[in-house]
């Protein structure tokens, strides 16, 4: 059953080719008729599913005459969002597309709220929770890696895994809550040791599962990257050797770079929040405008998840250089810059530096690029699962998801200590039943209204 009609532009606002009205609910057949009008003989109503007509597009009172273009209707459930619909496509003028939006309205239709669309395809069972949040990520999607990723979680990978690890559990708990109440029945029984064998089975499942958000966090959310060292190690030429652009000014001269840049960049799959600050000084900093690019470099290296400390090899480490590879940081990486022109007794001094620290090191030159795909590899190796195969893999990507994921794990893995125990085996059962619901609330099938009004919020109007 359809909610009342919504229609809302789902093309980009702006000068191009085309434009799409998309209207839907019960009723929006009937709606695109009183503001379509088709060639031919056939009345809009009587077109069938999945068929675009040509006609022209009108203002319902009084007939005046928008434009012409192109009407596709899809009959419930075999649309998007599960109800009838028409998308009405014009010519994509900012003028003309909003005044055939102002005639969807003067038709019957209600202005759609930020992913209402979405939102109806998901409560009318058309797609599920992960694949709703995978959609609004595809159409945000920055790099190669996120179009990958969501495109494949739209398709369904993650709710197929989620779906039959659920299907799994949801078996055992029937079988043996059906052991306990008609035990001199030959059913279902289940045995203790085939109870946790399934349960066993589950949570490796489960723990695959979890592992594999450190992967699809750095490629959805991206991790907090600063650059940082000395003036002049070459830190604005890694940053434009990223970024792919000239976006920080390079000279030979000490302290150019006195505030801090920003780029989002891709590092191989890893989507790079990537910051270039002030070079840091031990002799301390006479240039007001420098020295608060030096306070905010420090700043940023405090909170940083990656801090990739730059070193110049053709100068000998100094006292202070071993600063930036101790402080407390998730990951750290020595970038030991110049090595075209450097020597190799400095080379060395550099390794050695990053070894004390348990830190690994790329030997590079940035203003030629040479090294870089070593250090794209190692921030890969060290924030992603190289085994994960983003087109086809089941894989986390928001907190919200780990979050059930990981609480369906811990109550499998308290149905296996209650076995283990020996405790009746209707405490295992509570436990899978608790996980259920974990996986329930993970891909929608019971999720509270708050969670579900925060998701589809991000999403733009009319998708």
């Amino acid at each position: 059953m359809g909610g009342d009609v919504i229609a809302a532009v789902s093309t980009p606002r702006g000068r191009g080719g085309v434009a799409m009205i998309r209207i839907s609910g019960d009723g929006a057949i009937e709606c695109a008729s009183r503001m379509f009008v088709p060639a031919g003989s056939t009345p809009l109503t009587a077109t069938r599913h999945a068929t675009a007509r040509y006609g022209r597009i009108i203002m319902p009172h009084g007939g005046e005459v928008i434009d012409d273009g192109v009407c596709v209707i899809y009959r419930a459930p075999h649309s998007f969002t599960g109800e009838d619909t028409s998308e009405i496509t014009c010519h994509g003028g900012v003028l003309v597309t909003a005044r055939v939006l102002e005639a969807a309205f003067a038709a019957g239709a209600r202005p759609a709220e930020a992913g209402e669309f979405t939102r109806r395809a998901f409560l009318s069972g058309k797609i599920t929770l992960s694949q709703a949040e995978a959609t609004g990520r595809l159409i945000e999607a920055k790099t190669d890696s996120q179009l990958k990723l969501s495109s494949s979680t739209a398709r369904g990978a993650l709710s197929a895994e989620v779906s039959d690890i659920y299907s799994s559990l949801r078996s055992l708990v029937a079988r043996t809550y059906v052991t306990i109440d008609y035990p001199e029945e030959d059913l279902a029984d289940i045995t203790p040791d085939e109870l946790r064998a399934g349960a066993v089975a589950a949570a490796e499942r489960l723990r695959r599962l979890c592992a594999s958000y450190k992967t699809g966090r750095a490629v959805t959310d991206g991790v907090e990257t600063v650059i940082c060292g000395r003036p002049n190690a070459g830190k604005s030429t890694l940053f434009n050797l990223f970024a792919g652009e000239g976006s920080a000014i390079v000279t030979d001269i000490a302290g150019t770079t006195r505030d801090t840049l920003r780029a989002d960049v891709a590092a191989g799959r890893v989507l790079l929040h990537l910051y270039d600050t002030a070079g840091l000084r031990d002799d301390g900093v006479d240039d007001p405008i420098e020295r608060i690019g030096v306070s905010r470099a420090r700043e940023k290296i405090s909170t940083a998840e990656l801090i990739i400390a730059v070193y110049d090899a053709t100068e000998k480490p100094g006292d202070g250089d071993s600063e930036l590879l101790n402080v407390s940081a998730p990951a750290k990486i020595a970038v030991i810059n110049k090595a075209d022109v450097a020597s190799d007794e400095n080379i060395s001094a550099y390794k050695a530096l990053a070894k004390a620290a348990d830190t690994p090191a790329i030997v590079m030159s940035a203003s030629k690029g040479d090294g870089f795909d070593e250090l794209v590899a190692e921030i890969e190796r060290i924030f992603t699962d190289t085994e994960i195969d983003l087109t086809s893999d089941a894989v986390l990507a928001t907190a919200r998801q780990f979050h059930e994921a990981k609480g369906a794990l811990d109550r499998v893995m308290g149905a296996i200590a209650a076995i283990d125990n020996g405790l009746p085996t209707d405490i295992a059962a509570g436990e899978l039943e608790g996980a259920l619901a974990h996986l329930a609330s993970l891909d929608g099938r019971e999720v509270t209204e708050e969670i579900v009004n925060e998701i589809f919020s991000k999403f733009c109007v009319g998708k």
